[in-house]
């Protein structure tokens, strides 16, 4: 199996800390790398679990325990640093940050409901090829027109988007400690249940928590990358100021 791919960015001379990334499920991390211009005072990281971009075909994993563990072992995690993930990778980074002996300054969680989970629809990595890419496409949309005219490319894509989705569908909260770190839930505003949605969150920090509504649907990630760029350096910036302050809420 592949191993965890990390994306580093040079960190600008302004840089106060560094944004660990994670892709939503089918997703590469090149696309949280290019987000360096947009967030000044931190350096950019982005972690890519097997099975995409450059590996796509590789062996992916398919279960949280052993993706967590893996980022654990091969990312190294620079201090003070924050970690930022997208819908399955919120719910990664929030495990990431569960696991980690020393805990980020901040979380970013995006477009994805806390844990534990509520599930009602079928799983979706149990269908064959066909089933899946109809279920993919009318959720998250088409496919990349490379991505479609090849059939290997489009097996590998469809094997990778399985993993993940296998990783979220068996996906078990294990209940423990808060986390002491602020979070911040992120939500498009088109989302459909919008900032309930993500107000669960709240219930897994000691610290104080953010709810923010951005324009957009679910992909708000990839709209006004100036403004998500500035709140999350300037979240971080100012939580790093008020920890030298003493102040914690």
């Amino acid at each position: 199996m592949a191993e965890v791919r990390v994306i580093e960015r040079p960190a600008p001379a302004t840089a106060v800390a560094t944004l660990y990334s994670f892709p939503h499920a089918g997703g590469a991390a090149g696309e949280y790398a290019r987000w360096a211009a947009h967030t000044p005072g931190l350096r950019l990281v982005a972690v890519q679990p097997p099975g995409r971009a450059h590996n796509l075909g590789a062996g992916a994993f398919t279960t949280m325990a052993e993706l967590v563990g893996e980022i654990v072992a091969r990312v190294r995690f620079t201090p003070p640093f924050a970690l930022f993930g997208h819908s399955l990778g919120a719910l990664v980074a929030f495990e990431v940050a569960r696991a980690l002996v020393t805990e980020p300054v901040h979380l970013f969680v995006s477009s994805f409901p806390a844990p534990p989970l509520t599930r009602t629809d079928r799983p979706l990595h149990v269908l064959d090829d066909p089933g899946l890419r109809t279920e993919v496409e009318k959720r998250w949309g088409p496919l990349p027109a490379a991505t479609r005219a090849d059939p290997e490319l489009l097996a590998a894509a469809l094997a990778c988007y399985r993993a993940d989705l296998q990783v979220l569908e068996t996906y078990e909260y294990r209940p423990g400690p808060r986390l002491r770190c602020p979070v911040t839930a992120i939500v498009g505003e088109q989302e459909p249940g919008g900032a309930a949605w993500m107000a669960g969150w709240r219930d897994h920090t000691e610290a104080a928590f953010d709810l923010r509504v951005r324009p957009g649907g679910h992909f708000h990630t990839r709209e006004d990358l100036d403004g998500l760029g500035g709140l999350l350096s300037d979240t971080v910036r100012s939580g790093l100021i008020r920890a030298e302050r003493g102040v914690t809420r």
